[in-house]
């Protein structure tokens, strides 16, 4: 998936070490150049587009965490819905009520009906893995309560990293086995929705290796990238990712922002099309478009 980098070289596919993401401040990021290739070669461009890279590890429990509570979340509040119909109360409650207001108004006083103390068991753990999932999705966990709390819906992370693994999580791209600068590999997350650039000046001092000794003696607070994680750090290029997965990575990236949206083709006048064929009047007859199938079995009208 990667070769090594070419001297002198930065280009699309190019990766490379101290770069910035907006919500991985505290960790190691990488950058993926996505920078047009004859622009790079031809030496047109004033800067550079990267997308940042983080390990895959980072990722789960930070974007990938995220995306796995939205989900938790939708799963519990469908659960109460269906609950408080069973019940015939209107889920509209929710949007005007705490979930403790609803349990104590209309459950409560049932705990000690036999007939009912099944279903306010029900409602009662539905509730407590609705508040716990959204204290989580609300609040900036440590690394353990955000860890523990994946492992308590481990189904439901294992489908996010499914995804992320069939490359069909939109906005997110693995790459696996990537290089590094210690000389290790693993697996890493490109964040496809973040982009940010580097000046070409900067691309230049990049190539040839630039330390945080001597990054940090300039004071200028002004430039998000390069980010020095560690004293050791060093900004160069690590990795560049071969064909075809840097066609395919542009190719997922493209279709994040020229997807187009239209309103849907009226089906009624494209059937009143059809009546100098009299194909119109069988769709009609039977109340729904006529099947593919169909259309070669009707006849034409008698002349």
């Amino acid at each position: 998936m990667f070769d090594e980098p070419r001297a002198n070289e930065f280009t699309q596919g190019t990766v490379f070490s101290c770069s910035y993401a907006e919500n991985y401040q505290n960790t190691s990021v990488f950058g993926l150049v996505i920078t047009a290739r004859c622009d790079a070669a031809q030496d047109k461009t004033q800067i550079y587009n990267y997308i940042p890279v983080v390990s895959l590890n980072d990722w789960v429990l930070a974007d990938g965490a995220n995306i796995a509570m939205d989900r938790i979340h939708a799963d519990c509040l469908n659960t109460l819905k269906n609950l408080l119909k069973s019940e015939s109360l209107s889920e509209s409650l929710l949007h005007t009520k705490g979930v403790d207001e609803i349990y104590e108004a209309h459950f409560r006083h049932k705990e000690n009906d036999g007939r009912s103390a099944t279903r306010c068991q029900k409602m009662k753990s539905a509730m407590e893995a609705y508040k716990e999932n959204k204290k989580h999705r609300a609040s900036c966990d440590s690394i353990e309560a955000r860890r523990d709390h994946l492992k308590a819906n481990a189904t439901k992370m294992e489908s996010v990293v499914k995804e992320l693994t069939d490359n069909r999580l939109a906005g997110f791209y693995l790459l696996q086995q990537m290089p590094t600068l210690s000389g290790a590999s693993g697996n890493y997350v490109a964040l496809l929705c973040e982009i940010h650039h580097i000046p070409t000046s900067l691309v230049r001092e990049i190539v040839a290796g630039l330390s945080k000794d001597v990054w940090v003696s300039r004071n200028d607070k002004r430039m998000r990238c390069p980010r020095f994680y560690g004293d050791d750090d060093l900004a160069a290029p690590v990795a560049k990712l071969k064909s075809p997965w840097i066609e395919h990575l542009m190719q997922q990236f493209s279709m994040l922002f020229s997807r187009i949206g239209v309103t849907d083709n009226d089906f009624t006048s494209v059937k009143r099309s059809l009546s100098s064929i009299g194909l119109n009047e069988a769709a009609t007859r039977r109340g729904r478009p006529p099947r593919p199938h169909e259309l070669f079995c009707m006849t034409a009208p008698s002349r």
